[in-house]
């Protein structure tokens, strides 16, 4: 049963204060340092920054539960961007609580405003992102009866175990496998005259796989990339790019990119490897993956690890990473469940759906 004590309040993230998202800012951060303790915490002024960067046409929600002494015990967030909707009928579910306000019902307050958002704007599906360094999201995913329907782990390489002569080895070979391509470095942001070619070959990523979670395509734009970048610059953070392109026609073939940023200088994250169907068979990503590699030695000699995310289903790109010396560093899992099954568990527990936020 929700705790009667906790108040729920529904905001618009867009007129928050400096304090009143650092407010949430330091929960969301708490949070994360119980994910991952030996990670630096994001500084509240980037938090800041960053939450300043979403564009004027997102639609934003934020719900707050508050504990009687006033502070704050959980959140939850929802976001909806009219122009680049791929997924219409899912909301992604985010809900954070305080390790000290855990076993009070405090998720499932949070959960009931977020039935009746979803319900106000036709969403049918919600799909939430669970730790297993941070079980109690697992065990509450599954008391209300999602389903898990991807797994996936952040890998990690230390630099200290990198294999140099092989990471060598691998790009000394690249020109002999695939004799038609060359390697181009575009860092960020990403010049105008190859912008729109390079937005084309991220929906490579598209090829990534799912297993049972029932999704779209994603697309992209010019204008979201450069939203993107510019987020990502407000944070101080900076992103490599590395192309693979055919020297006979130009075309991009695939791309490898990671961003490292000045709050936390001793890590750097892949967030992209992806080459076209029609180019593999050329060892290009492990072309790719090596030459960064050996960038962020010699470029980047305060980093110390180096992660990447994959789906454990993805054997392609695990075998290239586990060939590097990646290993495990946490787990993940995706869950999904439908809007009017929550509902229903809502009610079998004597909790009503308040009405449509006035937000």
């Amino acid at each position: 049963m929700p705790a009667p004590r906790y108040t729920i309040t529904a905001h618009d993230p867009a007129m928050f204060s400096d304090a009143e998202i650092a407010e949430g800012g330091d929960l969301v951060r708490s949070i994360s340092q119980e994910a991952m303790p030996d990670d630096p915490p994001t500084p509240i002024e980037i938090v800041i920054a960053t939450s300043r960067e979403v564009p004027p046409r997102v639609r934003r929600w934020t719900f707050r539960a508050w504990a009687p002494d006033g502070t704050l015990g959980g959140l939850v967030d929802a976001s909806i961007d009219p122009e680049h909707d791929d997924n219409p009928d899912v909301l992604d579910c985010a809900i954070w609580v305080a390790r000290d306000h855990r076993r009070r019902g405090v998720a499932t307050a949070l959960l009931a405003q977020f039935v009746a958002l979803s319900r106000a704007e036709r969403r049918n599906r919600l799909i939430g992102t669970t730790a297993d360094s941070v079980p109690a999201g697992a065990s509450f995913a599954q008391a209300l009866g999602a389903e898990p329907k991807t797994a996936v782990h952040f890998n990690h390489l230390p630099t200290a175990e990198v294999n140099r002569s092989l990471m060598q080895q691998w790009v000394d070979q690249g020109p002999l496998r695939a004799s038609d391509y060359e390697l181009v470095a575009w860092d960020r942001p990403m010049p105008d005259e190859h912008v729109a070619d390079f937005v084309d070959l991220m929906l490579v990523m598209n090829d990534a796989p799912r297993d049972e979670l029932n999704l779209n395509d994603f697309t992209i734009s010019v204008a979201q990339l450069r939203e993107d970048e510019n987020e990502l610059a407000a944070a101080g953070c900076q992103t490599w790019t590395l192309v693979a392109r055919r020297r006979s026609d130009a075309a991009l073939a695939g791309f490898h990119e990671l961003v490292w940023c000045p709050h936390d200088p001793h890590s750097v994250y892949i967030s992209s490897t992806g080459v076209r169907a029609e180019h593999r068979g050329h060892a290009l990503g492990k072309w790719l993956k090596a030459a960064m590699t050996l960038r962020v030695l010699n470029e980047r000699p305060e980093v110390t690890d180096i992660r990447t995310e994959n789906a454990d289903s993805n054997d392609a790109m695990l075998g290239i990473n586990q060939q590097m010396g990646y290993r495990p560093l946490i787990g993940t899992t995706k869950w999904e469940v439908t809007v009017d099954a929550i509902a229903d568990w809502l009610m079998s527990r004597g909790l009503e759906i308040p009405g449509a936020p006035a937000v």
